[in-house]
């Protein structure tokens, strides 16, 4: 490859500058630097325009995206900067800018192949720019971009620059799909809705599921659009994950948890390592006689509480998920911590959900007993129907088709015969009431 030679290795978000035939190259990323680098050698982009791109802080798609959103923007700044300047690499790792000794003519150094492999870097960075604000502008999160693990790399190296310890091994590694989660909820255009505990898993954990083959992919669906059908991908939640029990499984979910939350610039890493230490304290604290630590619903409860409460002014735009988890980690008095208060050994668990009652109405609005009744199967056809089935005939009292004519007249006597038959019923009833009464009456004089 003409013109490319190896970088500096010192930082580990620096792109090794090789030929990209060898390597696969993931150009999806618009906020990722190494995902920029790959895609100017793939694209031939001479390295000391490269790097004259990175000393102008242009070091990824999102920004040339949105710092020249024309064409002409981009022609402007390759004539006025491009062209007049060069740049290398210390062996320190920075990078240093120097006037070139000879400055082409704009109308020739224009046609050049060297600004021609500019034009596709930018046409790249601003069709995969455009395609990440419709996905983040979309109703439906499932069309939202995935973290890489390019991406997931980079993001590390910037929290543990700001303070995060570094982990151990891939157990303490939140996984793609966490930060994924993470990014979903409090990027643009979030739902802010609390993560239940088991969607905090690790890198091990969801290697192995790929392995096995149990990590679900992506399905994809058919949308009906106003003008046409789209393909978009469901994302699927990870089903082979443990249910937290116990305090030891609590305490690497609050760690994975901090981790994620200052991968994603959500809130710092010490801020949710304290805040989860705190139910490790709680449940860890010795008991008196007769009473009992909190149980592990009451934690989960009352984490859903205050999350739930923190992320309700968040969404709005009021405060930050750091000062909300700093609040409630440092003030124990407050209401939403009373569940966590040891309570008398004879008192049930008060984190355990109510089962929602379901109506006895179905979807229709009829009733659930009504609608377990099997019904005799009718055909299209009710003429078919009857002849397999005949109705009753009130002429003739028989089963038959087609049943008899009413006579004339037959309407009026058959409600003359009702009345009679009521009235009958009538006197009957008084006939047997006034003997009981007589006798009462003879008691009585007696």
């Amino acid at each position: 490859m003409r013109r490319m030679c190896v970088m500096s290795q010192q930082d580990s978000a620096q792109v090794i500058w090789e030929n990209p035939a060898r390597r696969g190259i993931a150009m999806a990323d618009v906020q990722s630097e190494v995902a920029f680098g790959r895609a100017a050698a793939s694209f031939d982009v001479h390295e000391s325009d490269y790097l004259v791109l990175v000393s102008e802080r242009v070091s990824t798609m999102e920004a040339m995206a949105f710092r020249f959103p024309q064409s002409s923007d981009f022609e402007d700044f390759v004539k006025k900067v491009v062209r007049t300047k060069a740049a290398y690499r210390d062996r320190d790792g920075s990078v240093a800018t120097y006037p070139r000794p000879q400055v082409m003519a704009w109308d020739d150094y224009r046609h050049h192949e060297d600004v021609g492999c500019l034009r596709k870097l930018w046409t790249l960075s601003s069709q995969a720019s455009k395609k990440r604000m419709d996905r983040l502008a979309g109703e439906d999160s499932e069309l939202r971009a995935k973290v890489t693990l390019t991406l997931a790399q980079e993001l590390e190296d910037r929290a543990i620059e700001a303070g995060m310890p570094p982990p151990v091994n891939d157990r303490e590694r939140p996984s793609l799909h966490t930060l994924t989660k993470v990014q979903g909820t409090f990027g643009p255009g979030g739902s802010f809705q609390h993560i239940p505990w088991e969607a905090y898993i690790n890198m091990d954990t969801e290697n192995r599921l790929r392995r096995a083959g149990k990590l679900p992919k992506d399905k994809k669906e058919v949308i009906v659009g106003d003008e046409n059908l789209e393909l978009r991908s469901k994302e699927l939640e990870i089903g082979e994950t443990n249910k937290i029990e116990d305090p030891l499984a609590l305490h690497d979910v609050m760690q994975l948890r901090a981790r994620a939350f200052q991968m994603m610039d959500v809130c710092g890493f010490n801020v949710a390592s304290e805040y989860g230490g705190k139910f490790i304290s709680l449940l860890r604290a010795p008991t008196p006689v007769g009473m009992r630590a909190p149980t592990m619903n009451e934690v989960r409860q009352t984490d859903r509480e205050i999350m739930g409460e923190i992320l309700k002014w968040v969404g709005k735009g009021r405060g930050s998920m750091e000062s909300g988890l700093t609040h409630y980690a440092r003030n124990p008095d407050e209401a939403l911590w009373k569940m966590m208060s040891q309570q008398p050994e004879s008192l049930p668990d008060q984190g355990i959900e109510r089962a929602v009652k379901q109506s006895s109405r179905g979807d229709d609005g009829s009733e659930g007993k009504r609608a377990s009744v099997k019904k005799r199967p009718r055909t299209p056809d009710r003429e078919e129907d009857h002849e397999r089935n005949p109705r009753y005939c009130l002429v003739c009292r028989k089963r038959h088709e087609p049943r008899c004519a009413f006579p004339p007249e037959w309407r009026r006597e058959q409600k003359e015969r009702k009345k009679a038959r009521a009235a009958q019923a009538r006197a009957k009833k008084a006939a047997n009431n006034r003997p009981s009464k007589e006798g009462k009456e003879g008691r009585d004089g007696k």
